[in-house]
């Protein structure tokens, strides 16, 4: 995990925006900043995109309370394993 990759999670929650309207509610969301981290602290390179999915969810349960339909979650998922796979 590095700065560039938790900016690029972090453009594709923001992107994504799971919460929806909710998130203006959430005053110190800074554009899901610390789930972006989390959630790559969470992640090894040789995870599978099913992986990712479960961490992207508990990640975001934990934090907001929110169960995501996983189909969705799983776009960004494949979108994180090619991040960290990127050469």
């Amino acid at each position: 995990m590095n700065k560039e990759h938790i900016s690029k999670v972090k453009i594709l929650l923001t992107e994504w925006n799971p919460l929806g309207k909710q998130s203006v509610q959430i005053t110190d969301l800074n554009n899901y900043d610390t789930e972006a981290t989390d959630i790559l602290r969470h992640i090894k390179k040789t995870n599978t995109v099913e992986r990712i999915n479960k961490i992207i969810n508990t990640v975001m349960s934990e934090a907001f309370g929110i169960h995501l339909e996983p189909f969705k979650s799983k776009i960004i998922a494949e979108q994180i394993h090619s991040i960290l796979n990127e050469k």
